[in-house]
């Protein structure tokens, strides 16, 4: 049945089309005839109202002489003059319900209203009971309106040789869509008969493509189409399973492998990302613009030159914060139809840890180590020589050698603690503490320098919330702060300490009144094993490790540094982590 009906549309529906577009141009052309026909006459009696409107005001008032007025109409003509409120002053017609306001009717709305120069409609006369074609235009005296004239008369309608035309194109319309629909039943005939034949194998195909499809017998003039057509669906099939599995092979490598992939199209716009470049930059693939997505200045900036340039570029970029990363970035060009750019990115985060580790250890390493190392060996060999039995000597040389070994252990595990990484402090680091007692506890381990040196400590802690900080590294970075500040400010100085809060940071400050540092020292005081050579000397205890420490485990927090200082006069450190 559902076939059938199919079938019956397939012959109806052209028929319907066919008459429709008869209908269409048959209405379009009477609707272009009439549209012509209202335009020349509303352009002959907008003419006729500019003939007089210099005759119907003077020094901005209306003047109507209603004689020479009246005289001026032809039978068929009507003109109506209205005041600004589209109250009418004078009518032709003269008829007892030429009165009033008439600012309801469509042409003195659009002059009102609408503000236009010439208004016009087309309707019957509630006043003469005949289809009328009014314009009106408006009296104007220095931009105000005090009038408008209003001209109407009969609606002409076609002339006799235009309405000839149009049931001449109307015949020639009707001839066309007869012809069409002749010529439509005989290409239709013609081209369905072999479909007949290989529909069903094409559907059959579709159905079951694994099954090579036999050759049916077809007319013979039709049989060099069907054979062309087999080969088609073979050639087709094979290249289909063919891709199908070079797609399957390469999806697995594109999700398996190690190495980030991209591929965006020749607009910049993403077009693939496989999951190791969706975790190396915390995003979810979208078809967003490559800015939009990566939202990295160093990648942004090499895949705009890759773009621009479409030549081959590599290069490094460095992705900072909690999850710090070093990645080595290499974009190829693939031409093919379109252009399309292919992104390899390699994560040489652990190579570039351990080449910066291990030059930063040879490099200070053997020099920090040497000190205090050197002066161990040679008091010990000093009293092996013979000074150890001079009580007095001896026990000034082993002061020494205990103050050194001291040093040496101490300088050991700040090593240790830079050598720490973000996985070991999550690793170890699982206890969550207030961040003001840990600033106490430091306060109160430094109490005997303290009273020592007669330094005015205050701390103000002013948090409104409750905020729990990792308790090892925290404590690493409070302390190394409090220390620096006790050691170096000088005698009855002063150390203000403060935590406070904002929406979303928590800030810890240390303000001290002590030796300060040079502007150009502070340009490398976050360096490891460097210490300021005039105002923090080495007896003074420092290693030159301590804000190299703050810095790291600032950064592990995903927090900042700032510090401010001035030569003599004291330093202030800021550390912000995030809540």
């Amino acid at each position: 049945m559902k076939k059938k009906l199919n079938i019956q549309l397939k012959y109806i529906l052209p028929v319907i089309g066919v008459v429709a577009l008869f209908l269409a141009g048959a209405l379009y052309t009477n609707h272009f005839f009439r549209t012509e026909v209202i335009d020349q006459q509303k352009n002959a009696l907008s003419g006729e109202i500019d003939l007089l409107l210099p005759f119907l005001s003077r020094n901005g008032q209306l003047t109507l002489d209603q004689e020479r007025l009246d005289d001026s109409m032809k039978d068929m003509e009507r003109l109506t003059v209205l005041d600004a409120e589209a109250s009418i002053v004078y009518d032709s017609s003269h008829a007892k319900d030429a009165t009033g306001r008439r600012e309801s009717r469509p042409e003195i709305q659009q002059i009102l209203i609408q503000g236009k120069d010439v208004g016009f409609s087309l309707r019957d006369s509630e006043t003469i009971g005949e289809e009328l074609l009014y314009v009106a235009k408006p009296i104007v005296f220095d931009g105000q309106l005090i009038g408008i004239v209003r001209y109407s008369e009969k609606f002409l309608g076609f002339s006799q040789r235009i309405d000839h035309f149009r049931r001449n194109i109307f015949l020639l319309f009707f001839v066309l869509s007869v012809a069409i629909l002749i010529m439509f039943y005989h290409i239709l005939k013609r081209n369905t008969q072999p479909i007949t034949y290989i529909l069903p194998i094409l559907k059959n195909a579709a159905k079951n493509p694994q099954v090579k499809q036999q050759v049916v017998n077809a007319p013979s003039e039709w049989q060099a189409f069907y054979q062309a057509a087999y080969e088609l669906m073979d050639e087709t099939n094979s290249l289909y399973y063919k891709q199908l599995k070079n797609e399957t092979k390469l999806q697995f490598l594109f999700e398996n492998l190690e190495i980030g992939l991209f591929i965006l199209d020749k607009d910049g716009y993403m077009v693939l990302a496989n999951v190791v470049t969706e975790k190396l930059f915390d995003r979810t693939f979208s078809h967003a613009h490559y800015q939009d997505w990566f939202r990295q200045r160093d990648m942004n900036d090499l895949i705009n030159q890759l773009i621009l340039g479409e030549r081959d570029i590599q290069g490094e970029i460095h992705l900072k914060g909690y999850g710090e990363k070093h990645l080595k970035v290499v974009l190829r060009v693939l031409k093919s139809e379109t252009v399309e750019f292919v992104g390899i990115i390699y994560d040489i985060s652990g190579i570039r840890k351990m080449e910066r580790l291990h030059q930063d250890f040879i490099s200070n390493i053997s020099h920090e180590l040497k000190t205090p190392t050197t002066s161990i060996v040679g008091f010990t060999e000093t009293l092996l020589n013979g000074a150890m039995y001079d009580a007095e000597a001896t026990k000034e040389f082993l002061t020494i050698i205990d103050n050194e070994a001291n040093r040496l252990y101490h300088l050991i595990q700040n090593i240790l603690m830079l050598l720490r990484t973000e996985k070991d402090v999550r690793m170890t680091d699982t206890l969550l503490v207030t961040p003001e007692s840990i600033v106490q506890e430091e306060v109160k381990r430094y109490d005997r320098q303290i009273k020592e040196k007669q330094l005015a400590v205050s701390v103000a802690i002013q948090l409104a919330s409750d905020i729990a900080v990792p308790s090892y590294a925290f404590q690493i970075i409070a302390k190394n702060i409090i220390e620096n500040a006790v050691v170096y400010t000088e005698d009855k100085g002063k150390i203000d300490i403060s935590l406070t809060e904002d929406d979303n940071y928590l800030i810890f400050n240390v303000t001290d009144t002590g030796v300060g540092i040079s502007k150009e020292d502070q340009k490398r005081i976050f360096e490891r094993f460097y210490r300021v050579s005039r105002s923090r000397q080495r007896n003074k205890g420092g290693s030159g490790l301590g804000l190299s420490i703050v810095e790291h485990y600032t950064e592990l927090l995903n927090g900042r540094v700032d510090l401010k200082s001035t030569l003599g006069k004291g330093t202030d450190v800021t550390i912000t982590l995030p809540k």
